[in-house]
């Protein structure tokens, strides 16, 4: 599939649009409201799967298709929605996290973050590909979003969830090698 980009992109030049799909801020209101302590999304029953769908994965699509189509209308830079792929059976969230990673490494030359990225595991890992690979980041208005901006908001999210409740641990790993990152792009350690 990392191929199919190469076709329109070679090797690279696009905007990838960071989104929380199947967590985030909703996520986190929706195991409240479901009374759930969700360590893996993957593993929900089928009446579990239907209300997270309806009530975390489709407005999270809902909202980041806004803010590309935003985008889209203000500039002709290509922009990567991964929102817009569909769901494959059997795929994990590491396998999303896996393969976005590679289409961040390989074709991204800027990645935007759509507000509450900072509470979905995929979008925090996208993050520190993206600081990583040095690839400049902005938030959903296009304002440069810092590496230690990042971790500040990492970190607040991750309390909070915490305090609700919601898994944190590969939010946390993640975190903590961002932050360990921090002195090589030129910033200070948060804390």
């Amino acid at each position: 599939m990392l191929e199919i980009y190469r076709t329109v992109l070679g090797g690279g030049g696009a905007l990838y649009c960071s989104s929380p799909v199947t967590s985030g801020r909703r996520f986190i209101d929706w195991l409240q409201r479901a009374g759930k302590n969700v360590t893996d999304i993957d593993g929900l029953d089928e009446k579990d799967k239907k209300s997270h769908f309806e009530e975390v994965v489709q407005p999270n699509c809902v909202h980041a298709n806004e803010i590309i189509q935003r985008l889209r209308e203000r500039t002709a830079q290509i922009i990567i929605d991964p929102t817009a792929m569909p769901h494959f059976p059997g795929w994990t969230q590491q396998d999303w996290r896996f393969f976005w990673c590679h289409v961040i490494e390989r074709y991204a030359s800027a990645a935007l973050f759509v507000d509450d990225w900072q509470y979905s595991n995929g979008c925090v890992y996208e993050f520190w590909v993206a600081h990583k690979k040095r690839i400049p980041t902005m938030d959903e208005r296009m304002r440069p979003l810092s590496a230690e901006e990042g971790v500040s908001l990492i970190s607040d999210a991750s309390a909070e969830m915490k305090r609700h409740g919601a898994p944190t641990v590969f939010m946390e790993e993640v975190l903590r090698d961002l932050d360990g990152f921090l002195p090589m792009l030129g910033g200070s350690n948060a804390k």
